[in-house]
């Protein structure tokens, strides 16, 4: 089993003035990476900072995933837990543009250390020949946002 760390896209903040959920994704092309379903590869896709609540994760095929020899390719969808959003979805029995039955989380996922979201991949193939997938996350900066009261100033002080 191999983990594949090349496609990992950095994290990045959600902007604006106060704390609001943002959206991340990447397309992993099964095809530029020697992903193999034999070995159970991991592909880390998505960094999720430390102190960030996942309201949502999920899959959807692109491109129908097609394997060199074999059949039953499928994908999992996790960060603790390596099927904590999605379980065993068949990507290369689904349509393009299908998404991903959304797993129920066990409980509240909010990371207290950086992780990443990543992709467990499964099946009777070797390689793929053909397929690409679509990552996607929304989350929410739960960090402390420090002390927010005013500062009094020279200004503000009657003299």
């Amino acid at each position: 089993m191999a983990t594949i760390s090349s496609l990992l896209k950095p994290a990045h903040g959600s902007g604006g003035g106060g704390r609001q959920p943002y959206y991340l994704d990447m397309t992993i092309d099964l095809t530029a990476q020697a992903i193999s379903s034999t070995g159970g590869d991991i592909v880390q896709c998505l960094t999720i900072p430390a102190n960030t609540r996942i309201l949502h994760a999920g899959l959807q095929v692109v491109t129908s995933a097609t394997m060199n020899t074999g059949t039953n390719a499928t994908a999992s969808l996790g960060a603790a837990d390596a099927d904590e959003f999605v379980a065993t979805f068949d990507i290369d029995g689904a349509a393009d543009g299908a998404y991903a039955p959304s797993a129920t989380p066990a409980g509240d996922i909010t990371l207290t250390t950086a992780d990443t979201l990543d992709v467990t991949f499964a099946g009777s193939g070797a390689t793929y020949s053909a397929g690409k997938l679509r990552v996607y996350a929304v989350l929410l900066d739960v960090s402390d946002m420090g002390d927010m009261s005013a500062n009094e100033v020279d200004r503000d002080t009657l003299a």
